[in-house]
């Protein structure tokens, strides 16, 4: 059998913005540190993502010592975000069919946002005070909430599962539409939909449901623009029921450190869950 390894780690540190790719990353409650505490919304509080503003390609993130460095790719302005930064009052927003409380991020950042997308939007932070509940067939003994991604803390896919996109249409697919924070080499394709729990080092995860794709997978991470080619080549290769599947979300059972290079243990199996 192929050892099975993590190629690559992502995290995503404001909700639907750029991506930082990470040779090491901790393992807490909510999923991989720094990955979507922050998500900007709109004036009455709902979630904003690709799916509506594809133009939101256009602010990337680079890792600084000191924080996060945002960078608008159309202006080449950029500000620095502070893990730490001074968080306001609470608001309360909407992700898909989940309300709670979240604080608003100060030192300027929603004036920063809203004058560049030329809309009135909030920057927040998830909130210990408001956590977002998991539903409770997802949880395990140690997490019961989740960050600001769609549904579960942690994403995972496969080299293999891509491979076989890229197949099918004929062409290479930069795998950061996605959005997964880990990708394993070794696996067969699709094979991560079959893990119940895995082992990494001193780390488990729960294998709770496969990822549901939407449009957003049609959008180039780097420029913006439409490719619906994708959907339509993955609908072909994944399509079960009226949903299309690409990818496993995992929910921590323990915490600690993962890192690139180290391997995967796979303690228990499972029909994939479609």
């Amino acid at each position: 059998m192929p050892t099975l390894e993590i190629s690559q780690i992502y995290i995503y540190p404001i909700k639907s913005l750029g991506a930082i790719s990470l040779w090491e990353a901790q393992v807490e409650i909510q999923g991989l540190v720094g990955d979507r505490r922050f998500m900007l919304v709109s004036a009455d509080g709902k979630f904003i993502t690709q799916r509506t503003r594809p133009d939101l390609t256009r602010f990337q993130l680079r890792l600084r010592d000191e924080g996060f460095l945002v960078e608008d790719k159309l202006t080449g302005i950029s500000k620095l975000l502070h893990p730490s930064v001074e968080l306001g009052n609470s608001m309360l927003v909407e992700i898909w069919e989940d309300q709670l409380e979240a604080r608003i991020v100060l030192e300027d950042w929603s004036e920063w946002f809203s004058q560049l997308l030329q809309e009135k939007v909030y920057l927040v932070h998830l909130s210990h005070d408001s956590p977002r509940l998991m539903k409770e067939k997802y949880q395990t003994s140690l997490a019961k909430d989740s960050s600001f991604a769609d549904a579960l803390p942690i994403l995972l896919c496969s080299e293999a599962s891509f491979e076989a996109l890229e197949k099918k249409m004929g062409q290479s697919v930069d795998r950061l539409r996605f959005r997964a924070n880990i990708i394993v080499k070794g696996a067969a394709a699709f094979e991560e939909d079959t893990w119940r729990q895995i082992r990494i080092q001193d780390i488990q995860l729960f294998g709770a449901k496969p990822c549901a794709r939407c449009q957003l997978i049609t959008v180039d991470p780097k420029k913006g623009t439409i490719q619906k080619e994708v959907m339509g080549a993955l609908s072909q290769i994944r399509k079960i029921g009226n949903k299309v599947y690409f990818g496993q979300q995992f929910v921590p059972e323990s915490l600690g450190k993962i890192a690139v290079g180290e391997h995967i243990q796979i303690l228990t199996y499972q029909d994939a869950a479609y």
